[in-house]
Protein backbone atom coordinates (compact mmCIF):
# COMPACT_ATOMS: atom_id res chain seq x y z
CA UNK A 1 0.00 0.00 0.00
CA UNK A 2 1.05 3.60 -0.38
CA UNK A 3 2.42 5.87 2.31
CA UNK A 4 -0.08 7.79 4.45
CA UNK A 5 -0.74 11.04 2.62
CA UNK A 6 -1.20 12.87 5.93
CA UNK A 7 2.53 12.62 6.51
CA UNK A 8 3.55 14.12 3.19
CA UNK A 9 2.79 17.26 1.20
CA UNK A 10 0.13 16.99 -1.47
CA UNK A 11 1.62 17.79 -4.89
CA UNK A 12 0.12 20.60 -6.96
CA UNK A 13 -1.33 18.02 -9.38
CA UNK A 14 -2.01 14.47 -8.24
CA UNK A 15 -3.37 11.63 -10.36
CA UNK A 16 -4.46 8.55 -8.44
CA UNK A 17 -5.14 5.34 -10.35
CA UNK A 18 -6.01 1.80 -9.29
CA UNK A 19 -7.84 -1.26 -10.64
CA UNK A 20 -10.02 -1.25 -7.50
CA UNK A 21 -12.54 1.54 -6.91
CA UNK A 22 -12.52 0.97 -3.14
CA UNK A 23 -8.75 1.42 -2.78
CA UNK A 24 -9.05 4.46 -5.02
CA UNK A 25 -11.82 5.93 -2.87
CA UNK A 26 -9.78 5.48 0.32
CA UNK A 27 -6.70 7.12 -1.17
CA UNK A 28 -8.72 10.00 -2.60
CA UNK A 29 -10.39 10.57 0.77
CA UNK A 30 -7.00 10.75 2.50
CA UNK A 31 -5.71 13.17 -0.15
CA UNK A 32 -8.66 15.51 0.36
CA UNK A 33 -8.24 15.33 4.15
CA UNK A 34 -4.55 16.11 3.77
CA UNK A 35 -5.28 19.18 1.69
CA UNK A 36 -7.99 20.38 4.08
CA UNK A 37 -5.66 20.01 7.06
CA UNK A 38 -3.08 22.20 5.30
CA UNK A 39 -5.69 24.67 3.99
CA UNK A 40 -8.49 24.90 6.59
CA UNK A 41 -9.93 28.01 4.94
CA UNK A 42 -9.60 26.66 1.40
CA UNK A 43 -12.35 25.95 -1.11
CA UNK A 44 -13.04 22.54 -2.65
CA UNK A 45 -14.68 22.19 -6.06
CA UNK A 46 -15.76 18.63 -6.86
CA UNK A 47 -16.77 16.89 -10.08
CA UNK A 48 -18.09 13.34 -10.02
CA UNK A 49 -17.31 12.86 -13.72
CA UNK A 50 -14.56 14.52 -15.73
CA UNK A 51 -15.86 17.66 -17.46
CA UNK A 52 -14.40 18.91 -20.72
CA UNK A 53 -10.80 20.05 -20.83
CA UNK A 54 -12.01 23.60 -21.42
CA UNK A 55 -14.03 23.56 -18.20
CA UNK A 56 -11.16 22.12 -16.16
CA UNK A 57 -8.72 24.71 -17.50
CA UNK A 58 -11.20 27.49 -16.70
CA UNK A 59 -11.52 26.27 -13.13
CA UNK A 60 -7.75 26.08 -12.76
CA UNK A 61 -7.25 29.55 -14.16
CA UNK A 62 -10.08 31.27 -12.28
CA UNK A 63 -9.15 32.60 -8.82
CA UNK A 64 -11.67 32.04 -6.04
CA UNK A 65 -13.65 35.02 -4.72
CA UNK A 66 -13.90 33.45 -1.28
CA UNK A 67 -10.60 31.66 -0.57
CA UNK A 68 -6.96 32.02 -1.46
CA UNK A 69 -6.49 28.28 -1.97
CA UNK A 70 -8.63 25.90 -4.01
CA UNK A 71 -8.72 22.14 -4.51
CA UNK A 72 -10.37 20.80 -7.65
CA UNK A 73 -11.33 17.14 -7.32
CA UNK A 74 -12.36 14.99 -10.29
CA UNK A 75 -13.52 11.73 -8.73
CA UNK A 76 -13.81 9.77 -11.97
CA UNK A 77 -11.28 10.87 -14.56
CA UNK A 78 -11.15 7.45 -16.24
CA UNK A 79 -12.70 8.78 -19.42
CA UNK A 80 -9.73 11.12 -19.88
CA UNK A 81 -7.54 8.09 -20.58
CA UNK A 82 -9.76 6.45 -23.20
CA UNK A 83 -9.19 6.62 -26.94
CA UNK A 84 -12.43 8.53 -27.42
CA UNK A 85 -11.22 11.46 -25.33
CA UNK A 86 -7.63 11.55 -26.59
CA UNK A 87 -7.96 15.00 -28.16
CA UNK A 88 -9.60 16.41 -25.04
CA UNK A 89 -6.90 14.83 -22.86
CA UNK A 90 -4.19 16.41 -25.00
CA UNK A 91 -5.87 19.81 -24.61
CA UNK A 92 -5.95 19.36 -20.85
CA UNK A 93 -2.31 18.26 -20.87
CA UNK A 94 -1.32 21.47 -22.64
CA UNK A 95 -3.29 23.49 -20.10
CA UNK A 96 -1.62 21.76 -17.17
CA UNK A 97 1.78 22.39 -18.70
CA UNK A 98 1.24 26.11 -19.33
CA UNK A 99 -0.96 27.33 -16.45
CA UNK A 100 0.77 28.98 -13.45
CA UNK A 101 -1.45 27.02 -10.99
CA UNK A 102 -1.08 29.66 -8.29
CA UNK A 103 -3.09 28.73 -5.21
CA UNK A 104 -4.88 25.83 -6.90
CA UNK A 105 -4.42 22.06 -6.58
CA UNK A 106 -5.86 19.45 -8.93
CA UNK A 107 -6.73 15.94 -7.78
CA UNK A 108 -7.72 13.37 -10.40
CA UNK A 109 -8.57 9.73 -9.81
CA UNK A 110 -9.21 7.00 -12.34
CA UNK A 111 -9.98 3.30 -12.26
CA UNK A 112 -7.27 1.71 -14.39
CA UNK A 113 -5.75 -1.76 -14.63
CA UNK A 114 -2.29 -0.26 -15.09
CA UNK A 115 -0.49 3.01 -14.54
CA UNK A 116 -2.00 5.65 -16.90
CA UNK A 117 0.04 6.62 -19.94
CA UNK A 118 -0.16 9.27 -22.62
CA UNK A 119 0.12 13.05 -22.85
CA UNK A 120 -2.10 13.78 -19.85
CA UNK A 121 -0.26 11.38 -17.55
CA UNK A 122 3.06 12.84 -18.69
CA UNK A 123 1.83 16.39 -18.03
CA UNK A 124 0.70 15.42 -14.53
CA UNK A 125 4.02 13.73 -13.80
CA UNK A 126 5.88 16.79 -15.07
CA UNK A 127 4.26 19.16 -12.58
CA UNK A 128 3.01 16.79 -9.90
CA UNK A 129 2.71 13.06 -9.36
CA UNK A 130 1.04 10.00 -10.87
CA UNK A 131 0.38 7.55 -8.05
CA UNK A 132 -0.68 4.04 -9.10
CA UNK A 133 -2.17 1.77 -6.43
CA UNK A 134 -1.45 -1.73 -7.71
CA UNK A 135 -3.91 -4.48 -6.97
CA UNK A 136 -2.52 -7.97 -7.74
CA UNK A 137 -4.86 -9.80 -10.09
CA UNK A 138 -6.83 -12.77 -8.77
CA UNK A 139 -5.38 -16.15 -9.76
CA UNK A 140 -6.06 -17.40 -13.27
CA UNK A 141 -8.37 -20.43 -13.50
CA UNK A 142 -5.36 -22.75 -13.87
CA UNK A 143 -3.52 -21.27 -10.90
CA UNK A 144 -3.93 -22.02 -7.20
CA UNK A 145 -7.06 -20.33 -5.92
CA UNK A 146 -5.49 -18.96 -2.77
CA UNK A 147 -4.35 -15.46 -1.92
CA UNK A 148 -0.77 -15.02 -3.10
CA UNK A 149 2.00 -13.35 -1.14
CA UNK A 150 1.76 -9.98 -2.96
CA UNK A 151 -2.04 -10.06 -2.59
CA UNK A 152 -1.68 -10.69 1.13
CA UNK A 153 0.74 -7.77 1.45
CA UNK A 154 -1.73 -5.44 -0.23
CA UNK A 155 -4.58 -6.70 1.92
CA UNK A 156 -2.48 -6.38 5.07
CA UNK A 157 -1.82 -2.77 4.14
CA UNK A 158 -5.57 -2.24 3.77
CA UNK A 159 -6.18 -3.74 7.22
CA UNK A 160 -3.51 -1.44 8.64
CA UNK A 161 -5.36 1.54 7.20
CA UNK A 162 -8.88 0.75 8.37
CA UNK A 163 -8.11 -1.22 11.57
CA UNK A 164 -4.48 -0.61 12.63
CA UNK A 165 -4.77 -2.72 15.79
CA UNK A 166 -5.33 -5.87 13.71
CA UNK A 167 -2.48 -5.42 11.24
CA UNK A 168 0.15 -7.15 13.38
CA UNK A 169 -2.06 -10.16 14.09
CA UNK A 170 -1.00 -12.60 11.38
CA UNK A 171 -3.64 -15.14 12.39
CA UNK A 172 -6.44 -12.62 11.89
CA UNK A 173 -5.02 -11.28 8.63
CA UNK A 174 -4.66 -14.84 7.29
CA UNK A 175 -8.27 -15.61 8.25
CA UNK A 176 -9.53 -12.42 6.59
CA UNK A 177 -7.67 -13.34 3.40
CA UNK A 178 -9.00 -16.90 3.51
CA UNK A 179 -12.63 -15.90 4.07
CA UNK A 180 -12.91 -12.84 1.85
CA UNK A 181 -10.39 -13.68 -0.85
CA UNK A 182 -9.42 -10.60 -2.77
CA UNK A 183 -12.51 -8.47 -2.15
CA UNK A 184 -11.01 -5.33 -0.56
CA UNK A 185 -14.28 -3.61 0.35
CA UNK A 186 -15.73 -6.63 2.18
CA UNK A 187 -12.43 -7.36 3.88
CA UNK A 188 -12.11 -3.77 5.11
CA UNK A 189 -15.66 -3.77 6.48
CA UNK A 190 -15.03 -7.06 8.27
CA UNK A 191 -11.77 -5.75 9.77
CA UNK A 192 -13.50 -2.61 11.03
CA UNK A 193 -16.26 -4.67 12.67
CA UNK A 194 -13.70 -6.91 14.37
CA UNK A 195 -11.77 -3.92 15.71
CA UNK A 196 -14.93 -2.30 17.06
CA UNK A 197 -16.02 -5.55 18.72
CA UNK A 198 -12.57 -6.11 20.20
CA UNK A 199 -12.47 -9.70 18.91
CA UNK A 200 -9.09 -10.22 17.28
CA UNK A 201 -9.18 -13.95 16.59
CA UNK A 202 -9.38 -16.12 13.48
CA UNK A 203 -12.43 -17.83 14.98
CA UNK A 204 -14.19 -14.46 15.24
CA UNK A 205 -13.43 -13.76 11.56
CA UNK A 206 -15.03 -17.03 10.49
CA UNK A 207 -17.95 -16.70 12.88
CA UNK A 208 -18.67 -13.21 11.60
CA UNK A 209 -18.63 -14.41 7.99
CA UNK A 210 -20.95 -17.34 8.72
CA UNK A 211 -20.91 -20.64 6.89
CA UNK A 212 -20.75 -18.82 3.57
CA UNK A 213 -20.83 -20.50 0.18
CA UNK A 214 -19.05 -23.44 -1.39
CA UNK A 215 -18.85 -24.36 -5.07
CA UNK A 216 -18.58 -27.69 -6.83
CA UNK A 217 -15.32 -26.35 -8.24
CA UNK A 218 -13.93 -26.44 -4.67
CA UNK A 219 -14.55 -30.20 -4.66
CA UNK A 220 -12.86 -30.63 -8.05
CA UNK A 221 -9.81 -28.62 -6.99
CA UNK A 222 -9.44 -30.62 -3.77
CA UNK A 223 -9.39 -33.84 -5.82
CA UNK A 224 -7.00 -32.39 -8.42
CA UNK A 225 -4.55 -31.18 -5.80
CA UNK A 226 -4.89 -34.27 -3.60
CA UNK A 227 -5.62 -31.78 -0.82
CA UNK A 228 -7.32 -33.59 2.04
CA UNK A 229 -7.51 -30.47 4.22
CA UNK A 230 -9.22 -28.56 1.45
CA UNK A 231 -11.84 -31.27 1.01
CA UNK A 232 -12.43 -31.45 4.77
CA UNK A 233 -13.02 -27.68 4.84
CA UNK A 234 -15.45 -28.05 1.93
CA UNK A 235 -17.42 -30.83 3.60
CA UNK A 236 -17.25 -29.16 7.01
CA UNK A 237 -18.67 -25.91 5.64
CA UNK A 238 -21.58 -27.73 4.04
CA UNK A 239 -22.19 -29.61 7.28
CA UNK A 240 -22.25 -26.24 9.10
CA UNK A 241 -24.92 -24.89 6.75
CA UNK A 242 -22.98 -23.33 3.89
CA UNK A 243 -24.76 -22.85 0.59
CA UNK A 244 -23.69 -25.15 -2.26
CA UNK A 245 -23.68 -23.73 -5.78
CA UNK A 246 -23.39 -25.72 -8.99
CA UNK A 247 -21.17 -25.07 -12.03
CA UNK A 248 -23.54 -22.35 -13.29
CA UNK A 249 -23.60 -20.59 -9.93
CA UNK A 250 -27.15 -21.74 -9.09
CA UNK A 251 -27.92 -22.73 -5.50
CA UNK A 252 -28.41 -26.43 -4.84
CA UNK A 253 -31.31 -27.22 -2.50
CA UNK A 254 -30.20 -29.17 0.62
CA UNK A 255 -32.34 -32.15 -0.37
CA UNK A 256 -30.47 -32.25 -3.68
CA UNK A 257 -26.97 -32.51 -2.16
CA UNK A 258 -26.86 -36.29 -2.53
CA UNK A 259 -27.73 -36.31 -6.22
CA UNK A 260 -25.44 -33.38 -7.11
CA UNK A 261 -22.42 -34.44 -5.06
CA UNK A 262 -22.64 -38.10 -6.12
CA UNK A 263 -23.00 -37.24 -9.80
CA UNK A 264 -20.15 -34.73 -9.61
CA UNK A 265 -17.73 -37.10 -7.89
CA UNK A 266 -18.73 -39.97 -10.19
CA UNK A 267 -18.33 -37.91 -13.34
CA UNK A 268 -14.94 -36.54 -12.29
CA UNK A 269 -13.60 -39.99 -11.44
CA UNK A 270 -14.92 -41.58 -14.65
CA UNK A 271 -13.35 -38.80 -16.70
CA UNK A 272 -10.04 -39.20 -14.87
CA UNK A 273 -10.06 -42.95 -15.51
CA UNK A 274 -10.96 -42.45 -19.17
CA UNK A 275 -8.27 -39.84 -19.78
CA UNK A 276 -5.66 -42.24 -18.42
CA UNK A 277 -6.78 -44.86 -20.94
CA UNK A 278 -6.71 -42.42 -23.86
CA UNK A 279 -3.27 -41.11 -22.82
CA UNK A 280 -1.88 -44.65 -22.67
CA UNK A 281 -3.21 -45.47 -26.17
CA UNK A 282 -1.59 -42.45 -27.82
CA UNK A 283 1.76 -42.70 -26.00
CA UNK A 284 1.12 -39.91 -23.47
CA UNK A 285 1.14 -41.97 -20.30
CA UNK A 286 4.44 -40.35 -19.33
CA UNK A 287 2.72 -36.96 -19.26
CA UNK A 288 0.45 -38.12 -16.43
CA UNK A 289 2.71 -36.69 -13.78
CA UNK A 290 1.11 -34.54 -11.00
CA UNK A 291 4.13 -32.27 -10.61
CA UNK A 292 4.40 -31.66 -14.34
CA UNK A 293 0.67 -31.05 -14.77
CA UNK A 294 0.60 -28.74 -11.77
CA UNK A 295 3.13 -26.33 -13.26
CA UNK A 296 2.13 -22.69 -13.54
CA UNK A 297 2.02 -22.52 -17.34
CA UNK A 298 1.44 -26.20 -18.10
CA UNK A 299 -1.86 -25.60 -19.90
CA UNK A 300 -0.67 -23.01 -22.47
CA UNK A 301 2.88 -24.34 -22.85
CA UNK A 302 2.44 -28.09 -22.77
CA UNK A 303 -1.14 -29.31 -22.86
CA UNK A 304 -2.43 -27.21 -25.76
CA UNK A 305 0.57 -27.53 -28.11
CA UNK A 306 1.59 -31.16 -27.42
CA UNK A 307 -1.16 -33.14 -25.71
CA UNK A 308 -4.49 -31.76 -26.88
CA UNK A 309 -4.42 -32.84 -30.53
CA UNK A 310 -3.54 -36.55 -30.14
CA UNK A 311 -5.74 -36.85 -27.07
CA UNK A 312 -8.73 -35.26 -28.83
CA UNK A 313 -8.29 -37.48 -31.88
CA UNK A 314 -8.39 -40.65 -29.80
CA UNK A 315 -11.45 -39.40 -27.92
CA UNK A 316 -13.29 -38.65 -31.15
CA UNK A 317 -12.62 -42.20 -32.33
CA UNK A 318 -14.14 -43.60 -29.12
CA UNK A 319 -17.83 -42.75 -29.27
CA UNK A 320 -18.67 -44.02 -25.76
CA UNK A 321 -15.87 -42.10 -24.02
CA UNK A 322 -17.09 -39.88 -21.13
CA UNK A 323 -14.76 -37.21 -22.53
CA UNK A 324 -16.64 -36.79 -25.83
CA UNK A 325 -17.75 -33.19 -26.36
CA UNK A 326 -15.50 -31.65 -23.75
CA UNK A 327 -13.75 -28.35 -24.48
CA UNK A 328 -9.93 -28.12 -24.40
CA UNK A 329 -10.15 -26.43 -21.02
CA UNK A 330 -12.36 -29.19 -19.60
CA UNK A 331 -10.04 -31.87 -21.07
CA UNK A 332 -7.04 -30.25 -19.44
CA UNK A 333 -8.77 -30.40 -16.04
CA UNK A 334 -9.62 -34.07 -16.55
CA UNK A 335 -5.99 -34.77 -17.54
CA UNK A 336 -4.71 -33.07 -14.39
CA UNK A 337 -7.08 -35.14 -12.27
CA UNK A 338 -6.10 -38.34 -14.07
CA UNK A 339 -2.45 -37.64 -13.31
CA UNK A 340 -3.03 -37.75 -9.57
CA UNK A 341 -4.57 -41.21 -9.13
CA UNK A 342 -3.89 -44.74 -10.38
CA UNK A 343 -6.41 -46.81 -12.31
CA UNK A 344 -7.05 -49.16 -9.39
CA UNK A 345 -7.63 -46.26 -7.00
CA UNK A 346 -10.19 -44.69 -9.30
CA UNK A 347 -11.97 -48.01 -9.94
CA UNK A 348 -12.18 -48.74 -6.21
CA UNK A 349 -13.56 -45.26 -5.46
CA UNK A 350 -16.20 -45.60 -8.20
CA UNK A 351 -17.25 -48.98 -6.81
CA UNK A 352 -17.58 -47.55 -3.31
CA UNK A 353 -19.60 -44.62 -4.64
CA UNK A 354 -21.99 -46.93 -6.47
CA UNK A 355 -22.42 -49.09 -3.38
CA UNK A 356 -23.15 -46.08 -1.15
CA UNK A 357 -26.22 -45.09 -3.24
CA UNK A 358 -25.73 -41.46 -2.23
CA UNK A 359 -28.08 -40.13 -4.91
CA UNK A 360 -31.13 -41.18 -2.88
CA UNK A 361 -29.70 -40.25 0.52
CA UNK A 362 -30.83 -37.28 2.61
CA UNK A 363 -29.45 -35.30 5.52
CA UNK A 364 -26.10 -35.95 7.25
CA UNK A 365 -25.68 -39.38 5.64
CA UNK A 366 -25.00 -37.63 2.30
CA UNK A 367 -21.85 -35.85 3.49
CA UNK A 368 -20.81 -38.88 5.51
CA UNK A 369 -20.99 -41.16 2.48
CA UNK A 370 -19.29 -38.71 0.09
CA UNK A 371 -16.56 -38.02 2.67
CA UNK A 372 -15.94 -41.74 3.06
CA UNK A 373 -15.57 -42.21 -0.70
CA UNK A 374 -13.35 -39.18 -1.26
CA UNK A 375 -11.10 -39.76 1.74
CA UNK A 376 -10.88 -43.41 0.80
CA UNK A 377 -9.40 -42.24 -2.51
CA UNK A 378 -7.23 -39.40 -1.22
CA UNK A 379 -6.18 -40.74 2.18
CA UNK A 380 -7.28 -44.34 2.75
CA UNK A 381 -6.17 -44.30 6.37
CA UNK A 382 -8.45 -41.36 7.15
CA UNK A 383 -11.59 -42.85 5.60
Amino acid sequence: MTADLKTVNLPRILLLASPDDFLLELERRVAVDTWQSANPQGEIVSFDQAPSATRVVQELASPSLFASDRLIVISDASVCFTAGRRSDAEDLARGLTSLPLAGVTLLLSAVSSSAPKGALAEAVAGRGEVRFLPLPEPPKPWEEGRVSRPQRQTLMGLVARVAPTLACNDEVVDALCEVYGFRPRELAQAAERLALAGEATAAAVRAQAGAGERQLRDLEQALQQHDVARFVRFAGALDAGATLTDWRGDTVAPDGFGRVLASTVGRLLRQALAVRGHAARVGLAGELDPKRCGGKDWYPRTFKPRILAPLSKDIEETSDSPLVGMTPWQLHRAFRLGAVYRDDELITALARLAGAQVERARGPVVLSSITSVVLGLMAPGAA
